[in-house]
């Protein structure tokens, strides 16, 4: 079996079979038109998942037979007929699973039980993670809500549609034609829930351990009905406080599921989950046990007039300071777009300081820059990511840059 290794965001050049390349293109569309997996539509459009031609895949034909192949800011892997593509995150292996570790989707787990080697492992990890957190929320009891039934009964229940009961009564049937509300535990959180353990349980590539666990889950939650389009748009409250683990790591697993698929009679399936959200709920993780007990949080400001919204990564105490989270690796200098866009969310949210946080490698590795525009100072922070520097380690340096800046 032929294995190509690629970069996310780095373009590649492959020869490719017109076959293989039609199956890549439609995992391209496939995950493209599953935006309301993204997490939002500013998401899905720096994703490259919005517009006419929307796909993850970037492919274009060159002159000499071959391919330029691009992924769009997804990890993880694919395996077409005979042809295996592993999409390795932007940064080191190490870096990426610590801070997916850190991040919100991921169990309060110790970083050192995780070792992995390739983005291959990229979904077992998550789905183990998934089996872990479910079997928690079932031993606590799944969320019940009042779901709408309509249909025949023998006796009347809630209110009565009069003309399908007549029809039933001169056809026969002693039967009632009754719309009512049942408190049941058909809730569309544990229809998520459940069609995530569901892609575990039928997918051969996971181990046999975690597909009999997630087959248990399956038939624990056999009162739940089949995923609904509308389920994508669940949004939980803080009745939902025992699903805020399990729930992104459900959606991030039915993300994946697009890049299933048959062109032809050439199958394709793995599993690419989008990056830039894990990377930045990471790193804001960490700045946050760094600065800790002061409040760090997202949050948006809508500008009364021109329809604006400023929504930076990073709010400190309410607008003390704010910062933004760019998962790209720095130069030496500022871009100007970066500048002015973290200038306008400080003087937005009144902050005298504002700062960004991307990587660095090479001789950009321990970079910090910074500068000041009228009476906001503004400063760069790199988290180390050469292939030889230490993920805690990069993170205890970087948590004591900002925090010793922002004393």
């Amino acid at each position: 079996m032929n294995e190509l290794i690629f970069e996310e965001n780095r373009e590649a050049v492959v020869r490719l079979s017109e076959r293989q390349l039609s199956a890549l293109e439609e995992v391209g569309r496939r995950m493209a038109g599953r935006a309301d997996w993204w997490g939002s539509e500013r998401n899905a459009k720096q994703l490259g998942a919005v517009g006419d031609a929307a796909s993850v895949i970037g492919i274009r034909r060159r002159l000499d037979g071959r391919q330029s192949v691009v992924f769009r800011n997804v990890a993880g892997s694919l395996r077409i007929g005979d042809l295996k593509l592993q999409i390795r995150p932007k940064i080191p292996l190490a870096h990426f699973f610590y801070l997916m570790s850190r991040s919100d989707v991921a169990p309060r787990v110790d970083s050192a039980s995780i070792d992995i080697d390739s983005s291959h492992e990229l979904q077992e990890l998550i789905i183990a993670w998934l089996v872990d957190e479910a079997e928690r929320v079932i031993r606590l009891g799944l969320h019940r809500d009042y779901s709408d039934y309509a249909e025949e009964l023998a006796e009347v229940r809630g209110s009565i549609h009069p003309i399908p009961t007549a029809l039933a009564n001169l056809s026969g049937r002693a039967a009632v034609f009754c719309e009512y509300s049942d408190l049941d535990e058909d809730a569309a959180i544990n229809r998520l829930i459940k069609a995530a353990c569901g892609e575990a349980a039928s997918d051969a590539r996971i181990g046999s351990l975690v597909r009999q666990r997630a087959r248990r889950l399956v038939t624990a939650m056999a009162q739940v009905g089949p995923l609904r389009r509308s389920d994508s748009r669940f949004q939980p409250t803080r009745l939902h406080s025992r699903y805020s683990r399990v729930l992104p790591l459900a959606k991030l697993v039915l993300a994946g599921k697009g890049a299933s698929i048959t062109a032809g009679d050439l199958a394709g399936r793995g599993f690419l989950i989008p990056t830039p959200g894990l990377i930045e709920s990471g790193l804001r993780n960490v700045i946050a046990g760094a600065l800790a007990p002061r409040d760090v949080r997202k949050r948006g400001l809508r500008l009364v007039e021109g329809g604006i919204s400023l929504n930076p990564d990073l709010l400190i105490e309410g607008g003390q300071a704010v910062g933004d989270i760019k998962y790209r690796h720095f130069g030496g200098d500022w871009d100007r777009a970066s500048l002015n866009q973290i200038v306008t969310f400080a003087t937005g949210f009144g902050a005298k300081s504002g700062f960004i946080v991307g990587f660095g490698r090479g001789p950009h590795a321990r970079m910090s820059v910074q500068a000041r525009v009228g009476d906001v100072a503004v400063r760069k922070f790199a988290w180390d990511a050469s292939s030889d520097a230490h993920p805690e380690q990069s993170a205890n340096l970087l948590a004591e840059e900002v925090r010793t800046w922002l004393q």
